[in-house]
């Protein structure tokens, strides 16, 4: 539930947003759970497949650390609590005919994140009974404030406590007013647990890979569902909210709410390259683009538009047909004509709209492609997924057709590197593990957000003349690595290495190439910083490595500095290396005019953040970065960046 403070706490007109699941939870040892949501329903203002609330994974203080996001907070209960915490006894209760001590758990030092709270353990067996908690100074989230957890438990057989019921709340407070949102917003997560059984063996045989699972039946309408044994009741206030909620979603939307909708769709179709893009070649290209599920075990993919600078239409038709949903195994084709992009390792899924039509800034390089491709995928273990495809498309160059932008710039305007124009017939494959966790719905199986996670892709790429008779022939191979951690209890380190070989006759719309990214006094975390806003780094040979570690306020924490340690701001360290070389390989026409980095182009540098909080949410940070190789580049760079949540 999400309710608007300005108005009274006990009062429909209060509650903004309403959701009730009931869900089936799976754990075992140590860490393997599974929630499948049963049935759903949600507020009129939110779409059913955006309600994907569930209990969670139960927060266990039987174990000796409980990670919070990039923390790993002490347990009350740890074998080495007592160095952490003070406790101190508030009372002694009765509870179901046994003796309950209330203790007040207050953290000895801020140099870690640890809890705060009251903590009531049984008499004798010292078994957690509840647990009401908060957090120290020292754990930081933005926009959230005042947050706290609650468990209440109880002895379910056999010694074994386990909670029945778990309260999650905490505020959120913006101080740049949203249109049509509230600045001052309070959340309660309630979750009700019961008919708990033990060592059942019923095991889900995805349980590895699919932390939550939507049953097909969850949006079937059931009311018994809410009224039942087990349900929850709901205050007057919540009932009302139902009733008012839904009445306000039958009724004519104002000019404000037609306003406030204009600028969200706007927003989305600026964001979405399919309905609205700028760059160099294309000019400005409007159209449509949509994904249709319609049909169970079939996904259609048609696109359809026009650009205005080089007058030109552009399409996009196929589709995917899912053949074992357990083995995620599927066929595929499409056929296309529209402009496409040279492959990067820094701009991989960037668009760069905004900073080409504001500041006439776009690192991508485009040609003009047209033609089909027959794609198949499958799971070959656990988290890991095989996909092939064939390609047989005819490619050719791309004039520039503009140089406009928003704000004058004394720059001129990128060209755009030329091709070598022909068909290419090409085999490939990608073979990719991926440890996040996953959610299955009706429509699509998604990666859940994970702070920690690895996912290392491996890809070749054959075009054989001999063979398919198209007009190049080479071979390509890359590698890319992307990991993240937490770091010694000191905040999450992000890596980021990629590298790629290509031999025999490459042609320039496939070599590899390392960009210069978003730029214009922005901070990019995982490119580079200090190379120039004009210049991409090409070869058929290219490694690149970035790595960053974020501290948050866990240094200055730790730091034991009378002055220091209370510094409300954020750390975090940064650093980068590329190098690429074209090596036996035979010049194409417009090779002489690329950049090649045959020496090892390095950077780093440090940010600090949660400088505007009091913004919120814009919370800003900078950075500074040195360059410490010897190009003709910057050698210094300042950006501007958000601090992360």
């Amino acid at each position: 539930m999400v309710r608007n403070l300005a108005k009274p706490l006990d009062s429909a007109t209060s509650v903004l947003l309403l959701t009730e699941t009931r869900t089936a939870a799976y754990w075992e040892q140590p860490n393997r759970y599974q929630e499948t949501i049963l049935t759903r329903r949600q507020s009129s203002n939110l779409r059913a497949e955006e309600n994907l609330v569930t209990v969670g994974e139960i927060v266990n203080f039987n174990r000796e650390r409980i990670v919070l996001r990039r923390y790993s907070l002490v347990s009350p209960i740890a074998d080495d609590a007592l160095d952490y915490y003070a406790y101190r006894v508030l009372d002694t209760l009765a509870l179901e005919g046994r003796r309950v001590f209330r203790l007040a758990l207050e953290p000895r030092s801020d140099a870690s994140p640890l809890f705060v709270g009251v903590i009531d353990i049984a008499d004798s067996t010292y078994d957690v009974v509840a647990i009401d908690v908060g957090t120290n100074r020292t754990v930081r989230f933005n926009f959230v404030r005042s947050l706290r957890y609650r468990q209440r438990l109880r002895d379910m057989g056999g010694g074994r406590w386990m909670p029945y019921e778990i309260r999650l709340r905490g505020e959120v407070h913006l101080r740049i007013p949203l249109p049509g949102f509230p600045g001052d917003l309070a959340f309660e997560h309630v979750a009700s647990l019961a008919d708990f059984r033990f060592d059942e063996g019923d095991r889900p045989p995805d349980l590895r890979e699919f932390r939550v699972v939507v049953s097909d039946a969850a949006d079937r309408p059931d009311s018994s569902a809410w009224t039942g044994p087990g349900a929850m009741p709901l205050s007057p206030a919540e009932s009302s909210a139902w009733a008012r909620i839904d009445s306000l979603a039958r009724q004519p939307a104002s000019f404000g709410d037609r306003v406030r909708d204009g600028v969200g769709l706007a927003v989305f179709a600026t964001g979405d390259p399919d309905f609205f893009h700028f760059n160099r070649v294309d000019g400005t290209y409007l159209g449509a683009g949509q994904t249709w599920r319609e049909v169970p075990g079939l996904t259609l993919d048609t696109k359809l538009g026009y650009a205005t600078g080089s007058e030109r239409w552009q399409y996009r038709a196929g589709g995917r047909l899912h053949l074992s949903e357990p083995q995620r195994r599927w066929i595929g084709a499409w056929y296309h004509d529209e402009t496409v992009t040279r492959p990067t390792f820094v701009s991989r899924a960037y668009n760069p709209t905004y900073r080409a039509l504001l500041f006439r800034l776009d690192p991508r390089d485009y040609y003009r492609e047209r033609g089909f491709t027959l794609a198949a995928g499958t799971k070959l273990l656990d988290f890991t997924r095989l996909e092939l495809r064939y390609d047989d498309q005819r490619q050719t160059n791309l004039p520039v057709v503009t140089d406009y932008s928003v704000f004058t710039a004394r720059r001129p305007q990128r060209p755009n590197p030329v091709i070598l124009d022909g068909t290419l017939r090409a085999i490939s494959g990608s073979l990719t593990y991926d440890s996040r966790s996953m959610l299955r719905r009706k429509d699509a199986d998604v990666y859940l957000p994970s702070l920690a996670w690895t996912r290392v892709t491996l890809g070749a790429e054959i075009a054989a003349h001999d063979v398919l008779h198209g007009d190049f022939s080479y071979r390509r191979y890359s590698v890319l690595v992307e990991r993240r951690q937490r770091t010694f209890n000191l905040g999450v380190t992000t890596l980021f290495a990629a590298g790629g070989l290509a031999t025999g006759w490459v042609p320039p719309q496939r070599y590899f190439a390392v960009d210069f990214g978003m730029r214009a006094l922005t901070f990019q975390a995982g490119g580079f910083n200090t190379t120039s806003r004009d210049t991409n780094y090409s070869g058929t040979r290219a490694a690149m490595i970035t790595l960053r570690h974020d501290f948050d306020r866990l240094l200055f924490a730790k730091s034991g500095l009378p002055l220091i340690r209370r510094l409300p701001f954020t750390l975090s360290v940064h650093g980068g290396v590329f190098w690429t070389d074209f090596d036996g390989h035979p010049p194409n026409p417009g090779d002489s005019v690329l950049f090649t980095a045959r020496r090892a182009y390095t950077e780093a540098g440090f940010g600090l953040g949660n400088l505007t909080p009091f913004l919120s949410p814009i919370n800003l940070a900078i950075h500074f970065t040195w360059q410490l190789s010897s190009y003709p580049t910057k050698q210094f760079q300042f950006g501007l960046g958000l601090t992360r949540p």
